[in-house]
């Protein structure tokens, strides 16, 4: 291996890396002292890899390189779907499982069970929302502007969305933090409860307000931010958005508001924390 540069920023080096071996040329990134070190394989190949090198470092945000990281992300996840379905390591399943992530499925499993899989109207009466506008401007039950989050009505409802929960909360979690995601499951779960009750009242419950709200911090986030560690998979947001309109069918039985509340206000979030994010990165 040749170095051809060094990289301050790790995000950046990965980006030229993948666009790198999108034309044909094989690199790598390795850590070094205080940078990312860019190695280029074959000898033969660094003029091509130099010319490339000066491209980059006269527009390194361009979408060329953050979409270059998306292919080759592509490419990762089919190459690590296929291994899970060679057989998982259930082991490496709860080790790279972060605490938030496990913090509220273990909350939504409990009210699960205490609440008879959400059918029993005594047990989930306390984790409802406020049932009228005046109990929730002069109720000190604080804990439901958040609670109907963890309740679910049956397997299919509370199965869906803990997987959903563990794929992109859990993303959220490892690549950036667990007060990250703990602060977006707050303010998502505020956010979708609000915008349901006030569609049809307090008659609902279920983690999909923050799961949608989720999906939208992911989309916008690295659009506001390219140095984002994390993209979401192609054709994600267009199925994203036709559940939501899915769900506004009259057949459905879903609680539409708190899935657009919690997604539009996802795309919100993503907006804001990615701007300060990159503001204190500069």
């Amino acid at each position: 291996m040749t170095l051809l540069t060094h990289i301050q920023h790790p995000r950046y080096a990965q980006a030229f890396v993948d666009y790198l071996q999108t034309q044909g040329i094989a690199a790598h990134a390795r850590p070094a002292a205080g940078a990312t070190a860019i190695l280029v394989d074959d000898p033969a190949q660094l003029p091509q890899a130099e010319q490339e090198l000066t491209r980059f470092l006269a527009e390194p945000d361009h979408e060329r390189y953050w979409q270059a990281s998306w292919l080759v992300e592509d490419e990762q996840a089919a190459s690590a779907l296929s291994r899970f379905y060679r057989g998982p390591s259930v082991w490496n399943v709860v080790k790279t499982t972060g605490g938030v992530t496990w913090l509220i499925i273990v909350a939504c499993v409990g009210v699960f069970l205490l609440t008879g899989e959400g059918y029993n109207k005594d047990a989930r009466a306390p984790l409802m929302f406020f049932h009228s506008m005046d109990a929730l401007l002069d109720s000190n039950q604080v804990w439901r502007w958040v609670s109907p989050a963890v309740l679910h009505f049956g397997w299919l409802h509370i199965t869906f969305n803990l997987f959903a929960w563990w794929i992109f909360g859990g993303l959220v979690e490892r690549v950036q933090s667990p007060m990250r995601l703990l602060g977006l499951f707050l303010a998502l779960a505020v956010i979708g409860n609000l915008a349901q009750f006030l569609w049809s009242g307090n008659q609902f419950g279920g983690l999909s307000g923050v799961v949608y709200g989720l999906l939208g911090y992911l989309w916008i986030y690295p659009r506001v931010n390219p140095a984002a560690p994390f993209r979401l998979p192609k054709g994600m947001v267009g199925f994203m958005w036709a559940m939501i309109a899915l769900g506004f069918l009259p057949f459905m039985p879903f609680a539409n508001l708190a899935h657009l509340g919690g997604l539009l206000g996802g795309c919100a979030l993503g907006g804001v924390l990615a701007w300060l994010d990159k503001d204190e990165r500069a």
